[in-house]
C-alpha cells in the first residue's frame, strides 16, 4: 500500500465495521475537508460527525470524532448471510 497521512488502522476499521472513531489528533492534523477528501480519493467515501457538547469550538478536545462510510447500506445489502 501507498504511503498516506491515513494510518492503517483506520482503512481496517473502515473495512471491518464501515465506521471508525477516528480522534482529534488525526482530524485536526489533516483538516475536515482533507481528511474527507483524502479518504474519499482512496475509495472510503465518508462522512464525519464530531460529537461534543462544545459547540463553539472546531475541533472540541472533549469531542467523539466518528467516520462513517457513504456506502455502508450498500454494503450492509449487498453482505451474503
Amino acid at each position: 500500500m501507498t504511503k498516506t497521512s491515513i494510518p492503517e488502522w483506520i482503512l481496517q476499521c473502515l473495512d471491518q465495521y464501515g465506521n471508525c472513531a477516528c480522534g482529534r489528533t488525526i482530524t485536526k492534523k489533516l483538516g475536515k475537508e482533507k481528511l474527507l477528501n483524502t479518504l474519499e480519493g482512496m475509495g472510503y467515501p465518508c462522512d464525519l460527525e464530531i460529537i461534543s457538547d462544545s459547540k463553539d469550538e472546531e475541533y472540541p478536545k472533549d469531542g467523539t470524532y466518528i467516520l462513517t462510510t457513504k456506502n455502508r447500506e450498500i454494503m450492509l445489502d449487498s453482505a451474503d448471510y
